[in-house]
């Protein structure tokens, strides 16, 4: 006997009979007393395991306060009937494994970006609570990877119900942020039998990365070097490896590993840094906890090790021509080194200062610097990328509408090439396109956003990213709806910590 479902059909035949046949149903008559009966009811109600007692529901139309079992699929869609007599409807899923999304939303089909109602916690819990349904159909969408999952709508209810089982624990989606305020570079340097390595002034970009991070940091990070080790010689030509990866990264690692050092597990805080002439066209590159080096500047070291300590690229959305935000499709608007003002996207050789969401990977900011805004007003912000903090605050958060994402704003005034910015905010996306399956990595990608998108014609591939500044006058809504800002006047000392630029938010 399926109780739940019994409990539900008995509270539909109850709901019909408080209502005389020729009453008209609007949004202020819907049901009241029964609603305020079948909310407490369900908050009361565990959302049963229903995967033990029966196989997955083949069908899409549900039934109020029938639990089914979902069918182990990547996409799963249901609808259910009447949600326009109730001022509201409670969807809960919980149980199984995996990891799942719930989308919803009245007379039609949800968005799965984000932009519909949506719960999209670590693993299978979710609930989403529509109010004011006016269509006599509700839609739902689960997507995502789940096992054994159980769901249910309860018509008329206000709250979810909640689960007699602790959820599995969360797959890796990243870390949660650089645990020390140092790095330390071991450099191990190689030379090949036809191939030496010149790099005669590596001590001195090694010292312009130390002055880098510790103004980046505003003094609360240091970074230190040792290029004690010896030239290690390899005895065969460099072409051995040209076309071998693998092959060289095989070598390099064992011989550092015969000096005494763990390539893959150096110590806290301690990053190894292979030195090598080019080998074949590979670029320099980094993963914690290592890199490999094979172009000798100040701003490669500076960028890679940024990679070595957790950070993925600074990207950017591409969503097209007057899109700031797309439909979600990361194939085709996440943008590779897209924020072209920032030292983990194109800003690297020219030492260009960290975007704010990174800088909080490190712990560099406190919320008085960086504050979220929660209310209307007009907010003054200064500069962030001048080497040190004169006065506060150097950014704000803004919550989007839906609350999934954070908005970080930016005034950065140093970058020699993209001078814009002196004269608009710059706008990170925190949250966007989490997706890091590489737990030595941060779970955050920052997201520039491009205010005039499609508002050049590339000349380079980022040629459309170097306006994406909101500039004053001009005014950006939240895609999800949460606020409206406009930059309004910048003032303050050019070319110095103290200039400032005043925005204004409006909370909606």
């Amino acid at each position: 006997m399926r109780t739940v479902n019994r409990i539900g059909n008995i509270l539909s035949l109850l709901a019909i009979s408080y209502l005389p046949s020729s009453q008209a149903i609007d949004d202020v008559e819907k049901i009241s007393v029964f609603e305020a009966e079948h909310s407490t009811l369900a908050t009361q109600l565990e959302l049963a395991d229903t995967c033990k007692q029966e196989g997955p529901f083949s069908g899409q139309n549900l039934a109020s306060g029938d639990s089914i079992c979902m069918a182990n699929s990547s996409v799963r869609y249901y609808s259910i009937a009447n949600s326009d007599k109730y001022s509201s409807l409670a969807i809960s899923t919980a149980h199984g494994t995996g990891d799942l999304s719930l989308y919803a939303q009245n007379g039609h089909w949800p968005s799965t970006t984000g932009a519909d109602p949506s719960s999209t916690r670590v693993g299978n819990q979710e609930c989403i609570i529509l109010t004011n349904p006016s269509k006599y159909w509700s839609y739902i969408a689960v997507t995502g990877s789940s096992t054994n999952a159980s769901l249910v709508v309860d018509l008329g209810a206000t709250s979810c119900r909640s689960s007699t089982t602790t959820p599995p624990p969360p797959p890796s989606k990243g870390n949660d942020g650089y645990k020390y305020n140092y790095a330390k570079i071991k450099v191990f340097r190689f030379e090949f039998s036809d191939t030496r390595l010149l790099w005669p002034d590596m001590a001195q970009a090694l010292d312009d990365v130390v002055k880098y991070y510790d103004e980046q940091s505003y003094g609360k990070f240091s970074v230190g070097y040792d290029i004690s080790a010896p030239i290690i010689r390899i005895n065969q030509p460099k072409s051995t490896f040209d076309n071998d990866f693998h092959g060289w990264t095989k070598v390099w690692k064992a011989k550092v590993s015969e000096m005494g050092t763990n390539p893959d597990n150096p110590g806290d805080g301690t990053v190894v840094m292979m030195v090598a002439p080019q080998v074949g066209n590979f670029n320099s590159s980094a993963a914690p906890p290592s890199i490999s080096l094979y172009h000798h500047t100040a701003g490669v070291v500076a960028h890679e090790l940024g990679h070595a300590l957790g950070l993925r690229h600074a990207k950017a959305l591409e969503a097209g021509p007057g899109k700031v935000i797309g439909v979600g499709d990361y194939d085709k608007e996440s943008l590779n080194y897209g924020n072209v003002y920032s030292m983990m996207g194109m800003g690297a050789h020219s030492l260009e200062a960290y975007n704010l969401l990174y800088k909080s990977y490190f712990n560099w900011l406190n919320d008085s610097e960086v504050p979220t805004i929660n209310s209307s007003g007009t907010y003054r912000i200064y500069a962030f990328d001048q080497g040190r903090v004169a006065k506060s605050p150097i950014g704000l958060k803004l919550k989007s509408g839906n609350g999934q994402y954070t908005y970080w704003l930016e005034y950065r005034t140093s970058h020699k090439r993209y001078t814009g910015t002196k004269n608009g905010v710059l706008i990170n996306l925190e949250g966007y396109f989490e997706n890091e399956q590489d737990s030595r990595f941060w779970k955050t990608t920052s997201y520039l956003l491009d205010m005039t998108p499609g508002s050049k014609t590339p000349g380079w591939w980022g040629d459309d990213q170097t306006d994406s500044e909101l500039v004053l006058g001009k005014s950006y809504t939240d895609h999800w709806g949460g606020f409206t800002i406009t930059p309004t006047q910048v003032g303050g000392t050019p070319d110095s910590p103290n200039a400032w630029i005043d925005v204004k938010v409006t909370l909606h």
